[in-house]
């Protein structure tokens, strides 16, 4: 009893912590202090610090309470019952504070590939943003540990999509049921990789993949632009760095396109990771792949 009420303190601690961190967003209206010009009705959202605008919005829009927000992952953290250390949960911002997420570890995974240690490291994702695109949304993300700078997997969002309005942001105070789904999808995922690395794969399915993948005409390569050959064979060198150590597998395919795009597309960077090409590129070789396992 006295561990289980040490633990709750912690992590009622940590919260407060962590809002101490976060700022205040704020919607100013926008003027253009033009005599004889009528304005639109558009909005900054702003840092109560000042600064930058965050994005430009419309009358509806109404900026997360990051202070709600943390307790909302809080208490939805302790409702969901699942083995969730709260004292580990970070707060990241992207954009100078345009989207911000706030990032909990999950378990790590030993996948079933020839590699021994093939380790994979899955967190929970609490997202929200500022610019007036970017919605609420819980996820999970997956991250391959062996390679020496890392390599993205994936992220996966879960049903929880909600736009910065005021009406929802009621919605928010509990998103337990979203946790659950992103705890069952992190199980999912991980036996979708268990199976790709069963499934051998052959030379003739690898240039169909990449041609659906890139839109470049793998058979035709000579006839493609310098550019768009010089594509190609960085990621077929990633892909056969993958096979040396993995085998000719759809998992080492797959482990070929997060090792370019991390790497080679993103060079390292978390936002273009997260948001940018490669983010996107990554996401459509999961889907590709997995296709392929159904």
């Amino acid at each position: 009893m006295q561990n289980l009420l040490a633990t709750i303190e912690n992590g009622a601690s940590h919260i407060e912590a962590l809002k101490s961190k976060v700022f205040t967003a704020k919607k100013i209206q926008l003027h253009t202090g033009l005599e004889g010009f009528e304005s639109p009705e558009a909005f900054g959202v702003y840092k109560n610090t000042g600064g930058h605008a965050l994005g430009v919005v419309g009358k509806v829009y109404e900026p997360t309470d990051l202070h709600l927000f943390l307790d909302a992952i809080h208490h939805s953290v302790l409702s969901s019952g699942i083995d969730l250390d709260i004292t580990k949960l970070e707060y990241r911002e992207y954009y100078g504070g345009s989207k911000v997420s706030f990032v909990l570890p999950y378990k790590k995974y030993e996948i079933q590939s020839p590699m021994v240690g093939d380790t994979l490291e899955t967190k929970l994702c609490f997202s929200t943003g500022f610019d007036g695109k970017t919605t609420a949304s819980v996820n999970f993300s997956a991250l391959r540990l062996w390679c020496k700078n890392g390599a993205k997997g994936w992220q996966k969002d879960i049903n929880l999509t909600l736009k910065n309005t005021l009406l929802n942001q009621a919605k928010l105070l509990y998103f337990t049921n979203e946790i659950i789904k992103a705890v069952e999808g992190v199980d999912k995922y991980v036996g979708l990789l268990n199976n790709a690395s069963k499934k051998s794969i052959k030379q003739s399915e690898i240039d169909a993949f990449l041609t659906a993948l890139t839109g470049y005409n793998v058979a035709e390569k000579a006839e493609l632009t310098t550019r768009k050959r010089n594509i190609l064979d960085s990621i077929n060198r990633a892909i056969v760095t993958e096979i040396q150590n993995t085998g000719a597998s759809y998992f080492s395919l797959l482990q070929g396109i997060t090792r370019y795009t991390t790497h080679d597309l993103a060079k390292g960077d978390e936002e273009a990771l997260l948001f940018a090409h490669a983010s996107q590129m990554s996401d459509k070789a999961h889907q590709l792949i997995f296709a392929e396992l159904n």
